[in-house]
């Protein structure tokens, strides 16, 4: 699309959609107000490299996307400025981002413009017909009350509703669909039940999530489908089994499953089905990489506070996974997020941390990793020779192996020992052990796996839901 004009507006909805600045994914945009002076723009906080490459990628892609505006002078420059206004960028620490809409209202939201459209036939030609539409504003109001008073955030994800249905009634628009149902008798809750009856090779599949990222579905005869679901499956009920027929009623368009995304404000959505057949269960690009093209950015191990590791692929960058410690002021489990460039506005999903430990095991591998923190050094006692000194051989172990795959700077084992040691004297063992989870998964990793592409790219497909263990479904981004 052509680029946006830089009013107070759109430059507001434009922030508003977006998580991250592609090129540089792990700075999140936390959260974007006008004020007196301008409109500010707070980010996560990160080492002074990543800061700078972050302030420069961000007036790069603003540029991109606006006419008229222009970087605020300064190396790196600290933001962009139109004729009238300023956009200055604030450094906001860890805090998630504010005003967070709550999940279950934005996709009911999404349910109540399909409805619209298959109840009364209403099509919406553009983002403000939406709003206009007196009883789609009612539905919408109704549905953003919930939870706390959400209304005046509303207009915020008009244009992602106006985009989603467009693009699925434009693939499906010969399809006569029952109404969606969010609430009550529907099908992401009847998936939850069913699930868990569910094995695949004799072991119970997980939760519904873990399986599938539909967040909605589309149903022609919602009970007659549940039905021969029921008749198909029979009493073995196999994850193999569940996969081919959903993928037999997606394409006789019987039914479909909807994994729903913010799509970036002035961006058109795309629907791209995933697993349906052996094309659409790997991504091209992402097959033919070989470890020149994944690269791991692991610098984070071995300096700083920031417990944050990624793994890249692509020249560009196209996609990413960004491996974290969620919570900043306590222990908490390692979490496998990935992104996708093209789509800036919203995550590509997370891996499951069975399928990581999964594939941390595979094909032999004599890997130990356990993505629970409790069982890591929660102290470190030189005296005593306790918590981390207790094992200083093993840790020494897994850093020579980790350092030496990693092609930056790293000191020495005995320099990094004093450092991870004054995060315990220093009252912050949480940093201590996120960086000794993040050393002793990349070390179960490049020890088992070392230079094979295949482990990284499946990682990223496990977050993904790509391949013929996940479900077959629309992703509407």
């Amino acid at each position: 699309m052509a680029k946006l004009a830089a009013t107070d507006k759109s430059l507001l909805k434009f922030l508003g959609s977006m998580e991250v600045v592609p090129e540089v994914p792990e700075v999140q945009i936390l959260d974007a107000s006008i004020g007196a002076s301008g409109i500010s723009v707070e980010y996560s906080q990160t080492n002074q490299a990543i800061d700078k490459k972050f302030k420069n990628a961000f007036a790069d892609y603003m540029k991109e996307n606006f006419n008229g505006l222009y970087a605020i002078a300064g190396k790196p420059p600290p933001g962009v400025k139109t004729i009238s206004t300023r956009v200055i960028l604030k450094s906001g620490g860890g805090k998630i981002k504010q005003g967070v809409i709550p999940t279950p209202i934005q996709e009911e939201g999404s349910t109540i413009i399909f409805n619209r459209v298959l109840e009364s036939n209403k099509r919406f030609p553009n983002e403000e017909s939406i709003l206009a539409d007196p009883e789609t504003k009612n539905r919408l109001e109704v549905c953003f009350k919930q939870k706390g008073n959400w209304v005046s955030r509303l207009e915020d994800w008009t244009w992602t509703y106006y985009q989603q249905q467009e693009e699925f009634f434009r693939k499906y628009q010969d399809a006569n669909w029952s109404p969606f149902v969010y609430k009550d008798d529907n099908f992401v809750d009847w998936f939850r039940t069913l699930i868990k009856e569910i094995k695949d090779n004799g072991v119970s599949v997980g939760k519904y999530e873990t399986w599938n990222p539909s967040d909605v579905w589309a149903a022609y005869r919602m009970q007659d489908v549940k039905a021969d679901l029921d008749e198909a499956l029979g009493e073995n009920k196999t994850l193999a089994e569940l996969n081919s027929t959903l993928i037999e009623m997606f394409k006789k368009k019987r039914l479909v499953g909807i994994s729903l995304k913010k799509v970036l404000y002035g961006k058109d959505a795309n629907l791209k089905l995933v697993n349906i057949d052996t094309s659409t269960m790997k991504f091209g690009d992402v097959s033919s990489y070989g470890m020149p093209e994944i690269k791991l950015q692991i610098g984070a191990i071995f300096e700083g506070e920031t417990v944050t590791t990624y793994v890249k692929f692509g020249n560009d960058n196209a996609y990413s996974i960004n491996i974290n410690s969620p919570k900043k002021d306590r222990g908490s489990n390692l979490t496998f997020n990935t992104h996708i460039k093209k789509t800036p506005a919203a995550q590509g999903g997370q891996a499951p941390v069975a399928e990581v430990q999964k594939l941390l095991k595979a094909k032999g591998s004599k890997a130990s990793f356990i993505n629970e923190w409790q069982k890591f050094p929660v102290e470190c006692d030189n005296k005593q020779k306790t918590g981390f000194w207790d094992k200083s051989d093993e840790w020494e172990k897994k850093y020579n192996i980790v350092s030496s795959f990693y092609k930056g700077p790293t000191p020495k084992y005995e320099v990094w020992k004093k450092f991870i040691t004054k995060f315990y004297a220093d009252g912050k063992p949480f940093i201590a052990v996120s960086k000794l989870m993040h050393l002793s998964f990349f070390y179960d990793a490049i020890d088992n796996f070392g230079r094979n592409p295949e482990f990284w790219t499946d990682l990223l497909y496990a977050g993904m839901k790509v391949g013929k263990r996940y479900a077959p479904h629309a992703k509407i981004s």
